[in-house]
């Protein structure tokens, strides 16, 4: 699994647990000093197993660097390591292995010369970017397993757009820009990439969606802000750079059937049946359903020939918990120390989850699949992928 954002998560976690020991408040103090120390060492193996989960193959595997799609505006490696995830003309994933502490840093250089260099945000062991044409770059490396994790996304062609007055966009204000690329709209998830706003744009429009009445559990950072209104519906605002900003609108729990089944009319009959997913929580089986971003034409590859029910329970249900995921760690990444202590309950949860979740996605052998099976992995990858990186930027 791709969940890159642990990194940077222990790395704050690490630097508040150096701190601690300089307390000597007594027998309180020591019993928070131990909590804040169990969670940076929960973090560190939750990062090795993520690690893990996300290219677990990859350090056996010949690298094979793609001549078409998005790969064709990255440096090709030096390492002949590794595994392309994905790679088409709106998103690319990959994960590069046997790579040195100096080869990761000349490849951020490559990236650099590539163009790369706008907004960047160069952190320890992660390097964020985008170029003039608006594509974003993420670099992540991890140390421990030498392995580096090499995400590149386009925020989409954009145009200019009419906000909703029906469905989930229409909970929230429309914003001052009428640029955008609509990501998702169906009736359990409006998202769109808006154009033209900086942050001081971003910034007023968060506050005018919290006038709107989005202040339930709300987060708010430099570049992010989440929240739910009084009926459970949640809003996700990112401002992802070069003047970008990602709108997300999900509608509330109760608009659906049963335990979270999508009833969005672009489903087709087959896509229509819900399921439980694997920590019970229940996952719908349309690609419509309010996990990361299921575009309204996502069934496409399944018409002609249908997903096989069971695979796509499995993918929805995966996509669901990194959904899960991206929302805990925008909450966790703004909370105080103490707050995070609490959390450590839940932090262990996705934890157990991620493990076993690891090993059904590295069970999944691509080439027994049908064409429409695959398609759907291709797909569900993607917009998995888009949701990472969105979450990764707002760190």
């Amino acid at each position: 699994m791709k969940w890159k954002r642990a990194n940077g998560t222990g790395d704050s976690g690490a630097s508040s647990g150096g701190e601690a020991p300089q307390s000597k408040k007594g027998g309180k103090s020591k019993i928070i000093l131990i909590v804040i120390v169990a969670l940076v060492a929960l973090v560190a193996i939750f990062m090795v197993s993520t690690c893990k989960g996300e290219s677990s193959d990859a350090k056996d595997s010949e690298l094979d660097w793609p001549t078409s799609g998005l790969a064709t505006m990255l440096p090709k490696p030096s390492t002949s390591k590794g595994r392309v995830y994905i790679n088409s003309d709106d998103a690319f994933s990959a994960t590069l292995a046997e790579c040195s502490s100096s080869d990761y840093s000349s490849y951020v250089d490559a990236c650099k010369e590539k163009g790369f260099t706008v907004e960047a945000n160069p952190r320890h062991n992660k390097y964020t970017a985008f170029n003039e044409e608006g594509y974003e770059l993420s670099l992540t490396y991890y140390e421990g397993n030498k392995k580096l994790s090499v995400k590149l996304d386009v925020l989409g062609q954009m145009s200019s757009i009419t906000w909703p007055t029906s469905g989930p966009g229409s909970l929230v204000p429309a914003p001052p820009s009428t640029q955008g690329s609509i990501v998702n709209d169906s009736s359990k998830v409006y998202q769109v990439n808006v154009g033209d706003m900086d942050k001081d744009a971003f910034s007023a429009y968060a506050a005018q969606c919290k006038e709107a009445g989005f202040n339930v559990d709300y987060s708010s950072g430099n570049t992010s802000y989440t929240a739910s209104n009084a009926d459970g519906a949640k809003l996700h605002i990112n401002y992802r750079g070069a003047n970008v900003v990602s709108v997300r609108v999900e509608a509330a729990e109760a608009s659906s059937d049963g335990d979270g089944a999508s009833t969005s009319s672009n489903s087709t009959p087959t896509d229509s049946s819900t399921t439980s997913d694997a920590d019970g929580s229940g996952a719908s089986t349309s690609s419509n359903s309010g996990s990361s971003s299921a575009s309204t034409d996502s069934s496409t590859a399944s018409d002609a020939s249908p997903v096989t029910p069971e695979f796509k329970e499995m993918l929805d249900s995966y996509e669901k918990l990194i959904d899960k995921y991206c929302d805990f760690m925008a909450t966790y990444s703004s909370a105080s120390t103490a707050d995070q202590a609490s959390m450590l309950a839940d932090y262990t949860d996705l934890a157990k989850q991620e493990a076993d979740w690891a090993k059904r996605m590295k069970a999944v052998d691509r080439s027994t699949l049908s064409a429409a099976d695959d398609a759907y992995y291709i797909e569900v990858l993607a917009r998995v992928s888009q949701r990472l990186i969105e979450t990764g930027a707002q760190m």
